[in-house]
C-alpha cells in the first residue's frame, strides 16, 4: 500500500466508503425488521394484551427483560475490542451473533408454551444487541478515519426507518389478519431473514486484518479504555444521556389508550408506525441536510424544543371525535420528525465522546445508557399511569414533555457546548 499513489489510494479509499455506506444502510434495514421493536413488535403487543391479558404496566415490565441486553452493550464492546474470533475483530462477531438471531426467532416460531415465550424473545436481542455494538464500532471506527460520521449515522437512521415503514404496515396486518398466535409465529419466520443477510453481507463486505491477541495491542486497548474514563466530555455526555431520556414514557399507554378508547383497529394502529417512520425518514433527511453541520449545541436546543412541542400536541388528541384518526396521523408524523432528528443529534455527541482504541466499548456504554433510561422511562411512565393518574394520559404526557424541556437548563451546567467546542477544534 505504500507504493500506491496518492489518487489511486483516494479511489481505493472512496470505493470502500460506498461500500461501507451501503454496508450500514442495509444493516440498518435489516435490524429494522430483526429487532423487537421490528416486524413483531405489534403482533406482540397486541399478543400479551389478549392472549396473556396483561395490562399496560404489565405488558411493559414484562418487555423490560429485553432491554437487558441492550443495557450490558459494553461487554459485547469490550469482548469485540479485546478478543478476535477466527483472527477478526469485528466481521467474525458479526457472522455468528446473527446466527443466534436467526436460531432465536426459529425458535420463537416453534413454540407454543408462554413460559418459552421470553426467553426466546430474550436470545434474539442478545444477537442483535452485540451485533449492533460491533455495527456501531465500525461506524465509529471509520466515520473518524473518513471524517463521515454524521453523514454514516444518517444513512443507518434514514434505512432503519424504511424498515420500520414496512415491518409497521406488515406487523398490523398480520396482527389484524390471524389470530395472535398465529400472527406472532409467522411474524418470527419472516424475520429470520434479516439477520442472515447481514452475517453475509457484513463478512463479504467489511475489510479488516487478521489480528492476534498480542501484548502490544492489548496495552492499545487498555490505554484507550484509560482515556475513556478520563475524558469530561465524555462524562458530560453521559449525565446529558441520562437526563434526556429519563423522561415518563407513554409508547405502551397510548396503544391501549388507541385499541380500548379510540377502538383504533390493529392494521391502523400499523399504518400510524409506518407514517411516524415516513416522518422519521424525512428527519433523518433533513439532519443530514441542514444539520448535521450545525454546531452541536444548536443540534441540541433544537431537538429539545421540538420534541417538547410534538409531546405537547397529543395533549389535543386525547378526546376521542370524528377526526381522532387524522389527529394521530398528523401528530404521527411530526413526532416522527422531531425524534429522529434529536436522535441523531445525541448520537453524533455520543460517537464524537469515544476515545480511540475503545471505540467498540465507549459508544456501547453511552448507547447502554440510552437503552437503560429508555426502558426505565417505559416503565415509570405506566406504573405512574396505573398508580397515580388513574388511567388518565393527559397529566403523563404534560409531565413527560416538562422533563424533557428541563434539559434546556442542563446544557449550561455540564458545559457540553463548551466541551464539544473544544473537542471538535482538536
Amino acid at each position: 500500500m505504500e507504493n500506491t499513489p496518492f489518487a489511486s489510494q483516494q479511489s481505493i479509499n472512496s470505493r470502500y466508503v460506498n461500500h461501507l455506506v451501503f454496508l450500514f444502510g442495509i444493516v440498518y434495514f435489516a435490524q429494522g425488521i430483526a429487532q423487537s421493536g421490528g416486524l413483531i413488535s405489534l403482533p406482540l403487543n397486541y399478543y400479551l394484551k389478549e392472549v396473556m391479558q396483561l395490562n399496560e404496566l404489565g405488558a411493559t415490565n414484562y418487555l423490560a427483560i429485553l432491554t437487558i441486553p441492550w443495557v450490558i452493550k459494553p461487554i459485547y464492546g469490550l469482548v469485540s475490542d479485546f478478543i478476535s474470533l477466527f483472527g477478526y475483530r469485528r466481521k467474525s462477531w458479526l457472522l455468528v451473533l446473527n446466527l443466534l438471531t436467526c436460531i432465536g426467532y426459529f425458535w420463537l416460531a416453534e413454540i407454543a408454551d408462554n413460559d418459552q415465550l421470553i426467553m426466546a424473545l430474550l436470545l434474539t436481542a442478545i444477537g442483535t444487541a452485540a451485533a449492533d455494538v460491533i455495527i456501531d464500532a465500525l461506524m465509529v471506527e471509520n466515520g473518524r478515519k473518513f471524517n463521515m460520521t454524521a453523514h454514516f449515522q444518517a444513512v443507518q437512521w434514514f434505512w432503519l426507518c424504511v424498515a420500520q415503514v414496512i415491518t409497521s404496515i406488515l406487523g398490523g396486518w398480520l396482527a389484524e389478519m390471524a389470530d395472535p398466535g398465529t400472527g406472532l409465529r409467522t411474524a418470527a419466520i419472516i424475520t429470520m431473514v434479516a439477520p442472515a443477510i447481514i452475517a453475509i453481507l457484513s463478512w463479504l463486505i467489511v475489510k479488516e486484518e487478521k489480528t492476534a491477541m498480542d501484548l502490544a495491542s492489548l496495552k492499545a486497548t487498555v490505554a484507550g479504555l484509560r482515556e475513556t474514563f478520563r475524558s469530561q466530555l465524555l462524562w458530560a455526555t453521559i449525565l446529558f444521556l441520562i437526563l434526556w431520556n429519563f423522561s415518563p414514557g407513554f409508547g405502551i399507554p397510548i396503544y391501549y389508550f388507541m385499541t380500548d378508547t379510540l377502538n383504533f383497529s390493529q392494521s391502523f394502529i400499523g399504518h400510524l408506525g409506518a407514517i411516524s417512520s415516513v416522518g422519521s425518514i424525512l428527519g433523518a433527511w433533513l439532519y443530514g441536510k441542514y444539520l448535521s453541520n450545525r454546531s452541536i449545541d444548536f443540534q441540541l436546543v433544537f431537538s429539545i424544543l421540538t420534541s417538547a412541542f410534538s409531546t405537547f400536541s397529543y395533549l389535543g388528541a386525547l378526546t376521542p371525535t370524528s377526526y381522532s384518526s387524522l389527529l394521530f396521523i398528523t401528530l404521527s408524523f411530526f413526532f416522527g420528525i422531531t425524534s429522529m432528528i434529536a436522535l441523531l443529534a445525541i448520537l453524533t455527541l455520543a460517537a464524537r465522546a469515544c476515545p480511540e482504541k475503545a471505540e467498540g466499548f465507549t459508544f456501547a456504554v453511552l448507547m447502554s445508557i440510552i437503552n437503560g433510561c429508555a426502558q426505565l422511562s417505559a416503565m415509570t411512565g405506566s406504573w405512574m399511569l396505573v398508580n397515580w393518574f388513574a388511567g388518565y394520559l393527559a397529566p403523563l404526557i404534560i409531565l413527560s414533555g416538562a422533563a424533557t424541556l428541563f434539559c434546556l437548563f442542563l446544557l449550561p451546567s455540564f458545559k457540553v457546548r463548551k466541551m464539544v467546542v473544544v473537542s471538535e477544534r482538536m
